[in-house]
């Protein structure tokens, strides 16, 4: 693939960690992905009814819900101290490693408490900011769809190869609206085959995948926690992620900053939206 500039982005070096460290936390998030998704499927089955009971305020200030607490505790139990861990319900924990597991135990909430076939968890593997993240993944926990990409190695879903659309002769553009939504998204509304879905990494991930051609949340409302695992798999599909200025989007790993995020397939849908 030859590469446009707009889609160039920082190839950070592993620096002292080994191809075998590297391939030990990529095991271990796909060990995270498995148990958040068996521990979600049991309580949905006991439990569906409390899955929307609010618990606590999450280190993301926040309200956490019993769905968002048993994904986590079920990702952090597997864990244990072989990595740092930055999640948005318990915040940053630093176990003195070189990395850090980047988590969102459920992103879609909204979606899984009413029942909603449509929410994932997002686990990435970064050092300090989501431009040097080498390994990120994101499965649908309904589905058991997976997606995940490793730096300069491609992206895949369920073990195939990916690549964002090129062209696509009625674009499909998924919108962030409701409270989320700006003058901008309202306004393509209004022109555009739209989808608004509820659940970040995985929209992004469709993006990736081909299914559509761009997303977009307009406000600076997300954290790095819901996309990091989802910019890698777009990044390695072909596509680029941008702030809704249009600005190639980086984010340090913490809870505090936020972004609006423009992911798109290509340059032309990119174009085409300005």
């Amino acid at each position: 693939m030859t590469a446009h500039p707009i889609y160039l982005y920082i190839s950070m070096s592993l620096r002292t960690h080994t191809m075998a460290d590297i391939e030990s936390l990529k095991s271990l998030a796909r060990e995270v992905a498995d148990a958040v998704q068996r521990q979600v499927r049991q309580e949905h089955a006991a439990h569906f009814s409390t899955f929307g009971q609010e618990i606590c305020m999450g280190a993301d200030g926040t309200v956490t819900q019993r769905i968002d607490k048993v994904a986590e505790e079920a990702a952090l139990e597997v864990i244990g101290q072989e990595v740092n861990v930055l999640s948005e319900e318990a915040g940053f924990i630093d176990n003195g490693r070189d990395y850090t597991l980047v988590l969102d135990p459920v992103d879609g909430t909204r979606n899984a408490v009413n029942g909603i076939p449509f929410y994932c968890t997002s686990i990435a593997i970064g050092r300090e900011r989501l431009s040097d993240v080498v390994y990120g993944l994101v499965r649908n926990l309904p589905t058991g769809d997976t997606y995940w990409a490793e730096k300069e190695q491609g992206a895949y879903l369920n073990g195939c190869p990916i690549r964002a659309h090129a062209a696509r002769q009625v674009p499909i553009y998924i919108l962030v609206l409701g409270d989320s939504g700006n003058e901008t998204t309202y306004r393509m509304a209004d022109r555009h085959n739209i989808r608004s879905l509820g659940a970040a990494a995985l929209e992004i991930c469709l993006v990736a995948a081909g299914a559509a051609d761009l997303y977009l949340q307009g406000k600076d409302h997300l954290r790095v926690t819901d996309i990091a695992a989802s910019t890698l798999i777009l990044r390695e599909a072909g596509g680029e992620v941008f702030d809704a200025r249009g600005k190639v989007l980086d984010m340090s790993l913490n809870l505090e900053e936020r972004s609006s995020v423009l992911a798109a397939a290509t340059p032309a849908v990119l174009e085409a939206i300005r």
